[in-house]
């Protein structure tokens, strides 16, 4: 059975085109961008990047692989509606970009490196 990747990735995952321009100032030192936009697992549902946590870091209980899928989409979902780009619009390369962000501030957030929005 074949793994699909998120629905929010369609554009995302598109190397026809152009991945945002980085502001350096904005990003916390030490990250890089593409540690957070090129580290997907095909085989896991969703192609939730490796770098999502496999379980509740309060609890200490480990996610299904669903489950795991299910909290990445949410928490994708709730930085693009702070963004203000949920639902997606624009161009294909703007979606791009709204998600390359997002995933940024996701990878972000899951390393305590910036603050929840």
């Amino acid at each position: 059975m074949a793994r699909k990747p998120n629905t929010l990735l369609s554009e995302f995952l598109d190397s026809n085109l152009s991945l945002p321009s980085i502001h350096w100032e904005t990003v916390p030192p030490g990250v890089n961008p593409s540690d957070a936009w090129e580290m997907f697992d095909e085989n896991v549902e969703g192609w939730v990047p490796i770098w999502f946590p496999e379980g509740d870091p309060k609890s200490g209980m480990s996610y299904s692989e669903f489950e795991r899928a299910y909290f990445f989409n949410q928490n994708l979902e709730r930085i693009l509606k702070a963004m203000n780009s949920w639902p997606l619009w624009g161009s294909s390369t703007q979606k791009k970009h709204a998600v390359a962000f997002a995933l940024l501030q996701l990878f972000c957030e899951g390393r305590s490196l910036c603050p929840k929005v």
